[in-house]
Order: structure tokens, then C-alpha cells, then sequence
């Protein structure tokens, strides 16, 4: 049973949604998921680090495009 102010059209909204393909990676040195895009890109969905000022860096924010492809 719940219990919820929220309707449940939302509580269970996607719930049905296929999940995504998520990558997990070290992007410069922290670990990241990431949704794989078109050419070598992929979206940060979420910072899998454990330090607090990975948090900060600007480039991590979830929603950032970066390259997959490896750098020299």
C-alpha cells in the first residue's frame, strides 16, 4: 500500500519505459555512466565518484557531452 499525495499517474510515470543503455567509465580519472550518443559522444548521467569535488567540476555535470573516444 502507498501512501502519497502525488497521483499515482505520476508516482508511476516510465515505469514501463525501456531502461537505457548506460556505459560506466573513467572519464579523466573518475568514474561516470554514461548514455552513449552518435559519433564517439556519450551524455554523463550520473557521477559514480565517492569524492566530494568531483562534484564541483563543471564539466561532470550530469547532461554534459563528452567524447568516448580515447585521447592521446
Amino acid at each position: 500500500m502507498m501512501w502519497t499525495i502525488i497521483p499515482p499517474e505520476v508516482v508511476w510515470e516510465g515505469v514501463e519505459e525501456k531502461p537505457k543503455d548506460l556505459m560506466q567509465l573513467d572519464w579523466q580519472g573518475v568514474q561516470v555512466l554514461v548514455e552513449p550518443l552518435q559519433f564517439g559522444q556519450g551524455r554523463i548521467v550520473k557521477l559514480l565518484s565517492t569524492d566530494p569535488r568531483d562534484f564541483l567540476r563543471p564539466e561532470l555535470v550530469p547532461g554534459s557531452v563528452v567524447s568516448l573516444l580515447p585521447t592521446k
